[in-house]
């Protein structure tokens, strides 16, 4: 098939989060099953001034519209693991420092970004005779790609397919009205009020409505959404459409990912032979200023410091584990509160807790190595790959069971990890001094951790059946 991945970010060339990762992993993953995948994503000044990408260009030029305003567009082109990705130049969106998005002016930055994909479409026909079966958007940033698709550009486009997929229901893109007049939808009014969308304008509720197949990245969230407690208002619109939504399980970059060859952890270690984790959890004990002590159990956190990440749950019960031999090792930055929290508690505890507030993807990995444990108290999590990256360094997950944690991580006898349901600090609490215990049964703590190593959290299996739903979306 011919899929082109639209995504607002694509880890290697710009991240903020795990939608990267999935715009990276997925287009490389359907590329080697044969499909001709293609990427798009804006030109950010971050991607147009880092000397270590290789961007050719300008191939075309044309100009973007956003209400009466209109912008000249660049195509530049890179290749990430094999797939060309499409960089969309438009200086007067995309040309700034700072973050991708949280600017005021998001709404025609990103209507000019769509815009100038489907310019891009129009381009690949007109030059290569190039057309995707199917278009798959991301997250609220491409949202009004399948609306477009379905008003404006039906007749240019008719047979093109769209996926669209929510990576988090939370960050919908949503404006004042004025911005109907940007899209240039005047024509097709608003949403039903079934859609929620209410006096706004909202990009992920008309991705949505307008999506021939929707999907969100875990079965469990792709339940969760459709109720009042997680449909962030628009549960009844979810509810609608929910003979097209899909929950589809991410994967990992397993050769990105990989204990043996790693590079940036102490030892090497496989399933098979784990004595490298044993040397990876030293490593990590006398870099971060902790007691060296292999038999003290090491809890590992890389998060965003907010409440959605579960900090209130560990700020609650950190008094009473500490009263246990854990120690903690959180790297991350967020909310000023827990980084003052967490700041004060090292300095209290410096042998027991390391609170390393910044972003660091090597010490990321050594936290995976090195740690026994690790925690994700999520208040939600659509998909969570944090838990599938400690499974894979066998480290242990002890999760709340909710969205992705939840098909994920299995407590039992032959489980995988440690869970609590009801989001409370005593719950979580109970769930690790579980986890202490059964650390203590060395032979069956091995025994565990090798099962999480051995299971198969690579992208194949996500691929496939993400082929199945481009088949469906281009039937339809």
């Amino acid at each position: 098939m011919n899929i082109l991945f639209a995504a607002a970010e694509v880890a290697a060339l710009l991240k903020t989060g795990g939608l990267a990762d999935v715009a990276a992993a997925l287009p490389a993953a359907l590329k080697a099953m044969g499909h001709d995948v293609r990427v798009v994503m804006p030109r950010y000044q971050a991607i147009r001034l880092n000397p270590k990408i290789v961007q050719r260009g300008p191939l075309a030029g044309f100009f973007v519209a956003a209400g009466v305003r209109v912008e000249a567009l660049e195509v530049w082109e890179t290749t990430l693991n094999g797939v060309t990705v499409y960089l969309l130049d438009i200086p007067t969106a995309f040309d700034r420092p700072g973050p991708p998005y949280g600017m005021a002016d998001d709404d025609a930055r990103f209507i000019f970004f769509e815009r100038g994909v489907l310019g891009l479409m129009q381009h690949l026909r007109a030059t290569g005779g190039w057309t995707p079966d199917v278009i798959h958007a991301n997250d609220w940033h491409t949202g009004l790609l399948p609306a477009y698709l379905k008003t404006l550009y039906a007749r240019a486009f008719p047979n093109v397919g769209t996926v669209y997929t929510i990576h988090n229901l939370a960050y919908q893109g949503k404006f004042s009205s004025f911005t109907l007049h940007l899209s240039g939808m005047v024509s097709n009014g608003t949403l039903p009020a079934a859609a929620g969308e209410g006096d706004a304008f909202n990009f992920m509720a008309r991705g949505i409505h307008y999506a021939d197949v929707i999907t969100t990245v875990s079965p469990t969230y792709a339940q969760e959404i459709m109720t009042a407690e997680y449909g962030e208002g628009l549960q009844h619109l979810l509810h609608e459409r929910h003979d097209r939504l899909e929950g589809v399980l991410n994967g990992i970059d397993t050769t990105f990912f990989d204990p043996e060859h790693d590079p940036h952890i102490a030892a090497p270690y496989t399933a098979a032979d784990m004595t490298g984790k044993a040397a990876c959890k030293q490593a990590l004990q006398a870099e971060l200023g902790l007691e060296q002590n292999a038999d003290r159990p090491v809890i590992g956190m890389v998060t965003r410091l907010a409440d959605q990440k579960g900090l209130d749950l560990v700020a609650a019960a950190l008094p009473n584990l500490l009263a246990t031999d854990m120690q903690l090792v959180i790297l991350g930055t967020g909310e000023p509160h827990y980084e003052q929290f967490l700041a004060d508690l090292q300095r209290q505890y410096p042998t027991r807790i390391a609170a390393e507030l910044r972003f660091d993807a090597a010490l990321a990995q050594r936290i995976y190595a090195g740690c026994d444990m690790f925690l994700m108290p999520s208040r939600y999590e659509p998909g969570g790959l944090g838990q599938l990256i400690g499974l894979r360094y066998g480290t242990v997950p002890i999760v709340r069971a909710t969205g992705g944690l939840n098909d994920t991580v299995r407590e039992g006898y032959k489980g995988n990890g440690f869970r609590f349901h009801p989001y409370s600090a005593a719950m979580m609490e109970d769930a690790i001094q579980r986890a202490l215990t059964a650390f203590r049964d060395k032979t069956g703590w091995r025994v565990l951790c090798e099962r999480g190593m051995r299971e198969d959290h690579s992208w194949a299996a996500s691929a496939a059946t993400y082929v199945k739903l481009y088949e469906r979306a281009s039937k339809k």
